[in-house]
């Protein structure tokens, strides 16, 4: 659980401080919880996919896990298990509720570095290896930056020895300016082709970036979405069987699935099709009174507003 704080302002600009406290509901608790168990069972390089609902507190949950993954140590407890957390999201996201989550855990300073734009003459790839080499706990990165993870690794042998975590939400990012070109020519050379128009969101460029490299055995990916593409899960999504290939009937899976029904069916998020109506049957419902009448479809008949006086005046043959 965490003290959420969120600070508004009324029409007098005075400002106003709530503190509410959450608590994970069950789904929360029991995804965060398994994929510790997890990762604690299993060597570092597995991926995890998460498939929860839309609305169904992804936020929350993606801040509580990267909370818990900076904080976990080996068997031994002397080492931890990761020198870093990055989380991969969207800039829209980042500069609100998920950055916001994730600070109210961690109020040390240096704990958590949102990397969200250039500072002085430092790029965001160099702020990037920076604090990758000051073993910051939690990173925060949009999707333009996240590649750079990659280049950091690759030009220093000494940030390539250490074991990463990376979050992905699904998030969408509009695509405009240089970076959205550099994203799609790093998309194509992975053989994902993208419209001009089409957004790319943090769970594409996870598809991307793990399906061109090598499996890396000190990178664990947890990738969070609420409708997985079919190459997301091939690539994040576990069998069954992990003993028989991919197939028919042993098709991946999530890790952790909390579906749309299951969470209206608990009252978590409504069901907009219960309120559902198709514009014939709203376009009756708003003109009860109108009468129906057949007319000559190539000829309408012409009504005048209501209230409108009009005078038809025969002008005189010339």
């Amino acid at each position: 659980m965490h003290l959420e704080q969120k600070t508004t302002e009324d029409f007098h600009g005075r400002r106003k401080t709530k503190e509410t406290l959450i608590f994970p509901r069950y789904h929360q608790w029991e995804v965060v919880n398994q994929l510790i168990e997890t990762t604690q069972a299993e060597d570092a390089g597995q991926r995890y996919l998460v498939q929860h609902s839309a609305g169904s507190g992804k936020s929350n949950s993606i801040a509580w896990l990267a909370h818990q993954l900076a904080n976990l140590y080996d068997e031994s407890g002397q080492q931890k298990r990761f020198n870093s957390v990055i989380v991969v999201t969207d800039r829209t996201v980042l500069d609100s509720q998920l950055q916001n989550t994730i600070y109210q855990f961690e109020h040390a300073h240096g704990v958590v570095c949102p990397i969200t734009r250039d500072v002085g003459n430092q790029s965001k790839s160099e702020q990037l290896a920076e604090a990758l080499a000051s073993n910051t706990r939690i990173i925060i990165v949009t999707i333009q930056t996240f590649p750079a993870l990659f280049d950091a690794l690759d030009k220093r042998p000494t940030l390539a020895e250490g074991r990463y975590a990376v979050i992905a939400d699904e998030a969408h990012s509009s695509q405009a300016g240089d970076s959205a070109r550099k994203l799609k020519a790093l998309l194509a050379a992975a053989g994902e082709g993208t419209e001009d128009d089409e957004e790319i969101s943090a769970e594409v460029m996870l598809d991307a970036a793990v399906s061109t490299r090598r499996p890396n055995e000190r990178i664990s990916y947890y990738a969070f979405t609420a409708t997985p593409k079919a190459k997301t899960l091939e690539l994040f999504g576990r069998v069954p069987d992990p003993s028989l290939p991919p197939s028919a009937d042993n098709k991946p899976e999530p890790f952790h699935l909390y579906s749309m029904r299951q969470a209206i069916e608990e009252g978590f998020i409504l069901d907009v099709l219960c309120n559902y109506v198709t514009y014939s049957t709203a376009w009756k419902l708003a003109h009860l009174e109108d009468e129906e009448q057949e007319v000559d479809a190539k000829r309408p008949p012409v009504r005048w507003p209501s209230g409108c006086a009009c005078t038809l005046t025969t002008l005189p043959s010339v």
